[in-house]
């Protein structure tokens, strides 16, 4: 499988909060992932993804949202780059491999936080058909 935008425009870097805007030229401003209320949901959803990255693998959110993908089954995961610094921690998802038990809470976490998911991607979770 082919991953694209294994770390959702961004939202997976552990950058944005419910205060970030997006202009008019940006892709983003038109995705209804990245629209109220439903971009709430996602920070949510992010911030605690982000806990448990530090809390069970001293990861950043980044490095698990990649994992997460090449875990998922046979994938190569793409995301794109503007600028050098923000390919610091994808090193990190190398190495290691999500548990059994952390992708059920991944995808627990994700249905207890985003309502109403787009997707499907990293952050619609599996379990909602």
């Amino acid at each position: 499988m082919l991953a694209y935008g294994a770390l959702c425009r961004g939202l997976l870097s552990g950058r944005m909060t419910v205060d970030t805007t997006f202009g008019a030229d940006d892709l983003r401003a038109s995705d209804p992932k990245f629209r109220r209320p439903r971009f709430d949901q996602y920070v949510r959803a992010t911030k605690e993804l982000e806990a448990m990255a530090r809390i069970r693998y001293d990861k950043p959110v980044l490095a698990l949202a990649i994992r997460w993908v090449l875990d998922s089954g046979p994938t190569i995961a793409l995301w794109g780059a503007r600028r050098p610094e923000q390919l610091d921690g994808v090193d990190e998802a190398c190495g290691w491999h999500l548990s059994d038990a952390d992708m059920a809470d991944i995808d627990d976490l994700l249905q207890k936080n985003i309502l109403d998911p787009v997707g499907p991607e990293f952050m619609a979770p599996r379990a909602r058909e």
